[in-house]
């Protein structure tokens, strides 16, 4: 079966993860980088096997895929004076622009139209990536940087970038754990070597037991009078837990 070739207009950092991580999955399928932010092009055509445009209807021309990875305010310019294939498949990770929006532009009436939203961590092939709609292609593409997600309306993206926010938070809490640790007298590795494996542990556990939800496994380990209650008791005290929903919330309100 012949692989799908892909061409990427807008090579910045999530282009840039998403093809790490495709060449580190072992895909090893023809892309072509847009000549959009030449440094970038360069660097990542040589570090992953890729080829560079003259220009960005060059790219659409050799390619089967298209990923969509520019800024929103860039769109019009990009699009200007480009012509798609006929169904030709174009996954849109630009954040915030609708499929009904982007139907708006000429050059994306007659294209198959997707969403998704890969985050950093595809670079090692691993976290969610949200898609909308189904698509088998794109599903074949996305599965080799992660578990892709089919979500059930195109309005859940809100919600799938409060998600994607909570990746890159979620290292601000480790560290935090960390420095804490540091600051009672572990050494920096022991530090990070005990909260990272305390957290993933607790994850691995929980994914190992998938007919109990987190709060019923918490809740048997936190009971009455443990240490992980008072714990628990102090974090829910000081607004901890609410504050996550509440960062979680002003993101999909945007």
């Amino acid at each position: 079966m012949t692989t799908n070739t892909l061409g990427i207009l807008g090579v910045g950092h999530l282009a840039t993860y998403t093809v790490a991580g495709l060449r580190k999955s072992g895909d090893q399928r023809q892309i072509t980088l847009s000549t959009r932010n030449a440094e970038a092009s360069a660097l990542l055509a040589e570090r992953c096997r890729c080829s560079i445009a003259d220009h960005n209807q060059e790219v659409v021309d050799n390619s089967d895929i298209i990923l969509l990875a520019v800024r929103p305010e860039s769109l019009e310019v990009l699009l200007e004076g480009l012509t798609f294939k006929p169904r030709q498949l174009v996954i849109s990770v630009v954040a915030g622009v609708t499929l009904a929006q982007l139907r708006q532009y000429p050059a994306l009436q007659e294209v198959t139209l997707t969403r998704s939203l890969p985050p950093a961590s595809a670079e090692v092939c691993a976290g969610p990536v949200p898609l909308f709609p189904a698509n088998e292609v794109a599903e074949q593409l996305l599965g080799n940087i992660g578990k892709v997600i089919v979500l059930e309306s195109e309005a859940l993206f809100d919600v799938a970038l409060a998600h994607g926010c909570l990746h890159g938070w979620s290292y601000f809490l480790v560290q935090q754990l960390i420095d804490w640790s540091v600051s009672q007298g572990m050494n920096q590795e022991t530090a990070r070597d005990m909260v990272v494996h305390s957290i993933g542990s607790a994850l691995e556990l929980a994914e190992s037991r998938p007919e109990l939800d987190y709060g019923d496994i918490g809740n048997a380990i936190a009971t009455p009078g443990t240490f992980t209650r008072k714990g628990i008791e102090q974090i829910k005290a000081g607004n901890g837990l609410q504050a996550w929903n509440d960062a979680m919330d002003s993101i999909r309100k945007t």
